[in-house]
């Protein structure tokens, strides 16, 4: 082959590799959406193994009192006939309440890529459990009825309220909002471990109590 040969295949090499530069762009430009959405189907599905993330647990010690008055007939102040036996009891309950994230509450439509940012909107933190350690608890008074069923409905009716004020107590003192502020501490560096990129960790908006007045 001589140099005007060569010459002459020079232009149709340009070409060729300009068209093969072409169609490997235009490849590129079909198949990113796809890898997009891979992308979002792989943090679903790392953060749903996560399923119900416990963030915050509150220990709690307290006094709780009941007392049960048995019916009275002929009730006249200082002389009555009694119903049946009143019921008391003074329990020292120890107890814990648990706060997390269903993380399986997220759905693919709440992942989305802004500006290099991974934005995730979470689902309301809750109570995921709230329990009476009955090992650690006693009673210093308790006075039950004579009947078996009777007393052992009072007694469950004591650790009901003593349940029931730990779950009151923990919301009273901001167990949701710690478990927020929580979440970014845990869930935020693991997504971004994932993924390589930064993120954004937000919260829906809680709607706003409006007062009503009554007129009188």
């Amino acid at each position: 082959m001589n140099f005007k040969a060569i010459l002459r295949i020079i232009p149709w090499i340009v070409v060729l590799i300009l068209l093969v530069f072409l169609w490997l762009r235009r490849l590129g430009n079909y198949t990113s959406p796809e890898k997009v959405n891979t992308d979002y189907t792989l943090v679903l599905q790392q953060i749903e193994k996560l399923g119900k993330l416990e963030l915050v647990k509150y220990n709690y010690k307290e006094v709780v009192e009941v007392e049960n008055i048995a019916k009275r007939y002929l009730d006249l102040g200082y002389f009555y006939i009694p119903g049946g036996q009143d019921q008391k009891a003074i329990l020292i309950a120890q107890g814990e309440a648990v706060a997390c994230l269903d993380l399986m509450k997220i759905k693919k439509e709440d992942i989305s890529i802004e500006n290099d940012t991974l934005t995730i909107l979470l689902p309301q933190t809750e109570i995921c459990y709230y329990k009476v350690n009955l090992e650690n608890s006693k009673f210093y008074d308790l006075r039950t009825s004579r009947d078996d069923k009777k007393a052992a409905e009072f007694v469950d009716q004591v650790y009901a309220k003593a349940e029931k004020q730990i779950k009151i107590a923990a919301l009273e003192s901001g167990i949701l909002t710690d478990a927020k502020n929580m979440s970014h501490d845990i869930l935020k560096p693991f997504v971004e471990n994932i993924t390589g990129m930064p993120v954004l960790l937000i919260y829906p908006e809680q709607p706003k109590s409006i007062p009503i007045r009554i007129e009188k």
